[in-house]
């Protein structure tokens, strides 16, 4: 009993201890709660993609392929964790692109030129192909993001490249996804939606920037005539430059 009674002393004692030491770290985490950013498991597996380890990106490819069953998780997928890219990466090639081909095109798919090397194994690639199939076959929306994101320009160079008889099937399956017209809509809706929302985005971009050149220009004024003259120069420039 003497034994009993001390052990339950002790670990009154230590469950005290852990208590003080638990609130001391969760007072720590509360003030550095606004300095830290939040990464989620998933993500911070994506970089092992480029692991030199072929079992590490095996298994890392079969693990996202398994994510993207799950269809109430798509949007997130799509929009926060950006999982599309992280797939089409290991797919794209050292092939040079038309300027048509890069409109709309995340330009890491093509900056490294040359010196981007595919993927070299056979299941990696087929499995990768086969995420990207479940995320076209999740839904319109989906399919939509996708295509705007252009998605079928790195597709089409893989499938034209792959000699493995699987993954090549799977690939000719989601170019058959991005290419066809969604119901209800006209004959080659799908190509123009994506040149649609890249014009759209340039537009934006272009209205934000002179917003941001009008708001400097009054400041200029206080400088010599010269300054005056080139000031104008620019407003002309701005003002036809908006009536195009």
């Amino acid at each position: 009993m003497r034994l009993i009674h001390s052990g339950s002393s002790k670990n009154k004692s230590d469950n005290t201890n852990h208590k003080t030491s638990l609130d001391s770290i969760q007072e720590n985490g509360e003030h550095a709660k606004g300095t830290t950013t939040t990464t989620t498991h998933l993500q911070s597996l994506l970089p092992q993609l480029e692991s030199p380890n072929l079992h590490r990106r095996r298994g890392i490819a079969g693990t996202l392929k398994n994510c993207c069953f799950a269809k109430d998780n798509q949007w997130w997928l799509l929009h926060v964790v950006h999982l599309d890219k992280s797939l089409l990466l290991p797919l794209a090639g050292p092939e040079e692109l038309t300027i048509d081909e890069k409109v709309g095109l995340d330009p890491d798919y093509w900056l490294m030129g040359p010196s981007k090397v595919r993927e070299p194994d056979a299941r990696v690639r087929t499995y990768l192909v086969e995420a990207l199939l479940l995320l076209l076959a999740s839904g319109r929306r989906a399919r939509e993001t996708l295509r705007e994101r252009r998605m079928y320009v790195i597709v089409k160079l893989a499938d034209m490249v792959e000699e493995n008889e699987e993954a090549s099937e799977r690939l000719l399956e989601c170019v058959q996804y991005l290419r066809r017209d969604e119901d209800g809509e006209a004959e080659g809706s799908s190509d123009r939606r994506a040149y649609e929302s890249y014009a759209r985005g340039m537009v934006e971009e272009d209205g934000v920037k002179n917003n941001e050149r009008r708001a400097l220009m009054p400041s200029q004024e206080e400088g010599s005539g010269g300054d005056t003259v080139e000031r104008r120069g620019v407003e002309d420039a701005v003002d036809d430059y908006d009536n195009i």
